[in-house]
């Protein structure tokens, strides 16, 4: 299914005088979708979320990505309703949802062990949100049967969840979620317990669904790839803030610090052991791998703390004339790509991208390329 071309994607909220910011001094919202201001969180004596702010456009896929721990379903349960808030508020299209129950918000939820209803057929788990709203038995079979062809599962009202695989018993989930219209999707970790392939082809297939319908979203997960796969914009959590929004491209291309680097996987971490080491007027660093010539768009300047570089897989040159040596001891496949582990004494191990017949247990000529290094903020 083709993305529509009514379908509205934002990268940045409206301004508004009392709305959230995205940690970088823009704020969003606008009373156009959700919205949740300063909330703070404590579960048994803990606070989970501190000073939270988070926005949500209308039809905008937002995935929260962090670490175990880091408060992304607190978070989830709180914009449901189904944790207090010690502080702050939730708000949707500029209305206060402090004492509205879980069932009024009219907000779908889904979860990553499915959760269906054991002892009723597809039909029966699909239909029963229409069933609480009170809709008539006739629209809602035609109700029914519209969401399951749009799953792909046309014409399976009368299975047995028992003899749904994962990934049908997901997509089942997913149709029961969507069947009442919600005004917003929670859903947590939906598709942590699939295996590889059937995960990937899952994520592709619901982004097609969500985007033709326009769905609001919030998708909880700790897998980077998950998360820049299926949403337009990603809330990065650490701690129980929000670290940082921006699109998944963003990201990529410019995570701003140590921490989001280290955490997306974006390559290897070197700082100097020293302190506030210099880069001459030149943008030459000086590292284990030999001497670097920064690229044109580096900082003039190191970060008042000191440096680090994020050596990119791509910046590392194995097996040329020149170039420090290095020893290679490790290679695995990743995705399409061939990544080898290079060592150095007293130096962090070096990822990179290598192309077939590399040895492991050789040593190689290596250097790296500026074009594939960026100077960050060292991780605080």
């Amino acid at each position: 299914m083709a993305e529509p071309t009514t379908s509205k994607r934002h990268n940045e909220g409206l301004s508004t005088p009392r709305a959230p910011h995205d940690g970088h001094g823009r704020q969003l919202g606008g009373g156009e979708g959700l919205e949740v201001r300063n909330i703070s969180v404590a579960l048994e004596g803990n606070e989970i979320l501190t000073a939270l702010d988070l926005a949500v456009r209308r039809g905008e896929i937002l995935a929260l990505l962090g670490p175990s721990g880091c408060g992304k379903t607190t978070l989830l349960r709180a914009v449901a309703g189904l944790i207090a808030l010690e502080r702050g508020s939730v708000h949707w299209a500029g209305e206060d949802l402090h004492g509205v129950p879980t069932h009024r918000r009219r907000f779908g939820m889904v979860f990553q062990d499915h959760a269906l209803l054991p002892h009723r057929n597809v039909g029966a788990n699909v239909a029963f949100g229409l069933r609480m709203q009170g809709m008539p038995a006739q629209q809602r079979r035609r109700r029914v049967g519209d969401m399951l062809r749009m799953v792909g599962l046309k014409g399976c009202e009368r299975r047995s969840v028992a003899t749904l695989s994962g990934g049908e018993a997901q997509r089942v989930a997913l149709a029961r979620a969507l069947a009442p219209e919600p005004k917003l999707l929670l859903a947590d970790e939906p598709f942590a317990a699939l295996d590889r392939p059937l995960h990937d082809r899952l994520i592709s297939d619901v982004r097609r669904i969500l985007t033709d319908l326009g769905q609001t979203v919030i998708h909880v997960t700790h897998d980077h790839a998950e998360a820049f796969a299926i949403a337009d914009r990603v809330a990065l959590m650490r701690d129980g803030r929000i670290h940082r929004t921006a699109r998944p491209q963003q990201l990529r291309a410019d995570p701003r610090d140590a921490w989001t680097a280290t955490f997306l996987g974006l390559g290897t971490i070197w700082q100097p052991p020293e302190r506030g080491v210099p880069v001459t007027a030149g943008l030459e660093v000086s590292t284990p791998w030999g001497l670097v010539t920064l690229a044109p768009n580096a900082p003039t300047e190191p970060p008042r703390e000191g440096l680090c570089l994020l050596i990119r897989p791509d910046a590392v040159r194995p097996g040329g004339p020149a170039g420090v040596r290095a020893h290679l001891s490790d290679v695995r496949v990743v995705g399409d790509r061939s990544v080898a582990t290079f060592d150095i004494s007293g130096a962090p191990p070096l990822e990179a991208y290598v192309p077939a017949g590399v040895t492991k247990g050789r040593d190689y000529h290596i250097a790296l390329d500026p074009e594939g290094i960026i100077l960050l903020p060292p991780e605080r």
